[in-house]
């Protein structure tokens, strides 16, 4: 009898013993998700505290490419710029992402409505999207003059010249960037008989150049930020080393990585609001990582994926399920 209740209570205790280490070890669940998107519009949902792809979603439609993105985290809306091939038009794609969360459909499709472009211009840019409403295009009409094309709702509404206004010649441009949250585009160039670069710094909402220097010299490969700071991504080859460097907007540097390959500069890039990070993810080379980057010391905390995110190239969007 004796034994008999030893035994029990030895059960007992082995069960609360199991239930307490399960509670101890149990896995995070996430509330929020990172959203990216390769060039083709395939889709993928990444837990943003177990970093677990949660799943994909492909394109039905073909994109030839992807010209910018804008995210309405109020209503858990994506809309994003793209064609289809060389000859078609541009458009603008909206996708509703709560519902593609819930229905989590190996494939999805798009509401969409045609961009008036003209297909004279030369396009320099990607699409600057302000809103789903308003967007901006950098293009050239004959070789030489530079303008700044702007469309509200599928239509024209303004045009500025760049190369009358803020002397930007369509010669020896090494970049042209957009920073969403602070409305500001960055144009760097040649200097002539120099081997100095100019960054200049445009405010579209006033239409007026907010900055100008050159002390960026890098290679440029792109720029990120929030409304308060924003930050480019530079490379530089000497001898057989890569220097991949972060900066402020201003130029100065904050880091210079010398990976063994191009890293900074391939990774998709996000503003975490709720965390006050920026946070990258990067695949390939057998290098598959998310992580923060610190932007006064430049360093990268790594962290590994689990799951097959493939290659991914868009900005990391934030989505949190209604």
């Amino acid at each position: 009898m004796r034994i008999s209740k030893v035994l029990i209570i030895a059960a007992i205790m082995t069960l609360l013993g199991c239930s307490g280490s399960d509670d101890g070890n149990s896995e995070a669940v996430d509330s929020r998700y990172k959203v990216l998107f390769n060039y083709e519009g395939d889709v993928v949902f990444i837990g943003d505290q177990t970093n677990k792809v949660i799943f994909e979603s492909f394109s039905i439609d073909y994109y030839l490419s992807i010209l910018g993105y804008y995210h309405d985290a109020s209503t858990n809306s994506l809309y994003f710029i793209a064609r289809s091939d060389f000859y078609s038009g541009f458009k603008l794609h909206h996708i509703n992402l709560q519902e593609l969360f819930e229905t989590r459909d190996y494939y999805y499709s798009v509401t969409s409505v045609d961009i008036n472009y003209n297909s004279d211009d030369y396009l320099m840019s990607g699409a600057m999207m302000e809103s789903e409403n308003r967007y901006h295009f950098i293009v050239t009409e004959d070789d030489y003059n530079i303008l700044l094309k702007t469309y509200e709702n599928g239509s024209l509404v303004e045009t500025h010249n760049l190369t009358t206004t803020f002397d930007f010649v369509n010669f020896g441009v090494e970049g042209i960037d957009y920073l969403q949250a602070s409305n500001k585009l960055v144009f760097i160039q040649d200097v002539f008989n120099s081997s100095s670069k100019k960054t200049s710094i445009i405010d579209l909402s006033t239409l007026n150049l907010i900055g100008e220097h050159t002390s960026f010299n890098y290679n440029y490969f792109g720029s990120f930020g929030n409304e308060q700071d924003q930050f480019l991504i530079g490379r530089r080859d000497s001898g057989f080393e890569v220097h991949e460097y972060l900066t402020d907007i201003q130029g100065n540097i904050i880091s210079n990585n010398t990976d063994s390959y191009s890293f900074i500069g391939r990774a998709s890039i996000g503003y975490d609001a709720n965390d006050n990070a920026f946070e990258y993810f990067v695949e390939g080379d057998a290098r598959e990582e998310v992580g923060t980057i610190n932007t006064t010391t430049g360093e990268l905390i790594k962290e590994g994926i689990e799951g097959e995110p493939h290659s991914r190239n868009s900005p990391i969007f934030y989505f949190t399920p209604n």
